[in-house]
């Protein structure tokens, strides 16, 4: 079997689709934003049709849907999607955090603790989604570290459709200061990590989204509007 060389236009659409998902990564393109084809080509600078297959692959990554009259949106933040996407997180995630304690090795921990004062140090600056980045960073050392990459692919998926609800709840963690609120649980997670204690990595794990889902639920009831206009 020959596959024909892969043209221009492929390139392009991939710069495209990186644009737009870190649009909606960063939150400068917030949830039921409506995605137009035309607005976007003159944006960044090419014609429609990247444009559109770009859409279309963030309608397969969970990013955008569509709806009636309006087109392409990005994915807006409901209570039934942050309950199914944080229950499916629950399962695999504290799955991947048990294979990743038990077989995790020094030069991993070291990683992880890298990316933690990544972590710490866009938390204190107050650059959310940086702090965001450092986070799934150093999670991503750990479940790798189980060998299952199907099960660290999974999670990395969730975890971009996922992306406009963990914004949220990272801006309503409750504090600016890396050793306080939402973000200290990492902390913990490496300590028991290093100290490979599976239960207890476990249970921050669990911990950690627990919380993460009921503040985000919250904040969801709280605001009837557009959930991420506070900002």
């Amino acid at each position: 079997m020959t596959l024909a060389p892969l043209g221009e236009t492929s390139l392009v659409t991939d710069r495209v689709y990186g644009a737009i998902r870190e649009g909606i990564r960063s939150g400068e393109i917030a949830a039921g934003s409506r995605l137009r084809l035309r607005d976007l080509a003159a944006q960044l600078g090419t014609s429609p049709m990247p444009v559109r297959e770009a859409i279309g692959r963030l309608e397969q990554n969970g990013l955008v849907v569509r709806t009636p009259h309006r087109g392409a949106v990005v994915a807006d933040l409901t209570p039934a999607e942050l309950a199914h996407v944080y229950a499916t997180r629950l399962l695999l995630e504290v799955e991947a955090t048990r294979l990743g304690c038990r077989s995790v090795a020094a030069e991993d921990v070291a990683r992880m603790r890298v990316a933690d004062e990544r972590m710490r140090a866009a938390v204190a600056a107050g650059r959310v989604s940086e702090a965001l980045d450092a986070d799934e960073e150093l999670l991503s050392v750990l479940y790798a570290a189980g060998g299952n990459p199907v099960l660290v692919g999974l999670v990395e998926d969730l975890w971009q459709r996922c992306r406009a609800f963990k914004l949220l709840g990272a801006d309503g963690a409750g504090s600016l200061h890396p050793d306080h609120g939402a973000w200290s649980t990492q902390r913990r997670l490496l300590e028991a990590v290093e100290a490979r204690d599976v239960e207890a990595a476990v249970a921050v794990t669990r911990e950690s989204l627990e919380s993460s889902q009921e503040r985000i639920r919250v904040m969801l009831a709280e605001s009837p509007g557009d959930p991420r206009q506070p900002h």
